[in-house]
């Protein structure tokens, strides 16, 4: 099995705990982080946004939420069962316009230049080719169009960075893999964290995909960043 085939098989195991689990591991902070991130993406009032890893879709009920039907909004993820809950969130929504499918991040479904926004919530650190998958970006976006990565972030304070990797080495892996059932999962979670690039590098990468102002945003004693670019 490639890695990415192990990455989505263990992703479609955790579903059902995953967005719990999120709350729960980050204390609430990660939708404030995703508010943030959209608040970075200015107006997009009749326009289309993409959600890549989108998950059960929280960044587009965040979207949907300010928006309306004023939207146009998109979930691409390689999980079936992480859709399947998406699709289940959404129902009650029959006048938005959301397509949700199954999809490669290096192998986007959209057109050259046919969306104005891009997020991606906790999950380019699980896509093995990263500049790939910046270019990708990068082509699916029209001009001026934005995009925003939200991602935990190792601080680099030593009191914080001590606490953090005892957090996210002992507490995280036991408590999510006590209500998910999968010890394994959490535990590759904690290690992506601590294998994804330093921001410095990764908005080096952004830039090298050709993204104009690149910058980490940190958030929460640099617990996470959010990292934003625009095509120019």
């Amino acid at each position: 099995m490639t890695e990415t085939a192990h990455n989505r098989t263990m992703f479609d195991r955790i579903s059902p705990r995953y967005d719990l689990l999120n709350r729960l591991l980050s204390f609430g902070l990660d939708l404030r982080w995703r508010n943030r991130a959209v608040a970075m993406l200015g107006d997009l009032h009749g326009k289309t946004a993409l959600d890549l890893c989108c998950g059960s879709g929280d960044f587009i009920a965040i979207l949907f939420k300010k928006y309306r039907a004023n939207i146009n909004l998109i979930g691409v993820d390689f999980a079936r069962r992480m859709l399947d809950i998406g699709r289940l969130r959404f129902m009650a929504a029959p006048h938005a316009s959301i397509i949700l499918c199954q999809g490669d991040a290096l192998f986007i479904p959209c057109g050259d230049r046919t969306i104005d926004a891009v997020t991606i919530g906790f999950g380019i650190r699980n896509i093995d080719d990263k500049p790939a998958a910046l270019k990708e970006i990068h082509r699916v976006l029209r001009a001026g169009g934005r995009l925003a990565i939200v991602e935990p972030s190792i601080p680099k304070n030593p009191l914080w960075r001590t606490l953090f990797s005892f957090y996210f080495g002992r507490v995280m892996p036991f408590v999510g893999g006590v209500i998910s059932g999968d010890h394994g999962a959490y535990q590759y979670l904690h290690d992506s964290v601590a294998a994804f690039p330093d921001p410095d590098d990764f908005v080096a990468l952004m830039r090298s995909a050709g993204f104009a102002n690149a910058s980490a945003i940190p958030q929460t004693l640099s617990t996470a960043m959010i990292y934003f670019a625009e095509k120019a």
